[in-house]
């Protein structure tokens, strides 16, 4: 049997993964001029509150029945990020007088990525799915929002993302990563953990390519 990695080797190996797959989104920023104007922004704003409002519960859930101290709190802080970019965007909207109060959907109908979320039992399987991989889609998935908005002139959504939203992104992502370094320390924890960041990325892509073409436009924000 082989050995397994150290854990720091192993998220070095799934952080090279990560990126050259959400890589291939970028091919996307070619193609802005002719994208620019044409999905309607309240609406890509609307989808995103469901991320937020997802997210936000999703790692409230876990919280209470994580037992390692520094994952019990980082749950707790992204709760609570993802919350305030829901705010965020919800006043967004309202400037844009979108009524927001309704956009985001209620427990029966959660996405199938929550749907998969819930099944997850162990901490480094929640770790390497939500802030390690979602956090990071979630981050490039903005970057490229930001690009279209400031294509379509609206600066003050594109601000938003840049100076409120996407620091959180990076640092859930981050220290995902670090967590993972310290947790998936076995071969069993980074098999699961593997899948867990496989798995996401297969669940995100399906949603975005379904919103996307809703949306009428490639680059939605969030997942």
């Amino acid at each position: 049997m082989l050995r397994a990695m150290k854990g720091a080797e192993f998220v070095a190996e799934m952080e090279t993964t990560l990126w050259q797959i959400l890589s291939v989104r970028d091919v996307a920023l070619s193609r802005l001029a002719e994208t620019a104007g044409r999905a309607d922004m309240a609406a890509l704003l609307r989808g995103a509150l469901r991320n937020e409002m997802e997210a936000s519960e999703i790692a409230a859930r876990w919280m209470p029945e994580t037992t390692d101290l520094e994952a019990k709190l980082a749950f707790a802080r992204q709760a609570g990020d993802e919350a305030r970019h829901f705010q965020l965007i919800s006043r967004r909207l309202v400037d844009l007088g979108v009524d927001a109060g309704d956009a985001f959907v209620v427990a029966d109908e959660r996405s199938r990525l929550y749907r998969y979320f819930e099944s997850l039992t162990t901490t480094v399987e929640r770790i390497a799915a939500t802030q390690f991989t979602r956090e990071a889609i979630g981050y490039k998935s903005n970057e490229l929002f930001i690009a279209y908005c400031e294509a379509c002139g609206d600066v003050e959504t594109a601000k938003m993302y840049r100076e409120s939203i996407q620091p959180d992104e990076r640092h859930h992502h981050l220290w995902g990563k670090d967590a993972i370094a310290r947790l998936a320390s076995g071969e069993a924890e980074q098999a699961n953990a593997k899948k867990a960041i496989l798995a996401t990325l297969e669940l995100a892509e399906e949603l975005r390519s379904l919103a996307a073409g809703r949306l009428l436009v490639e680059t939605p924000p969030g997942c």
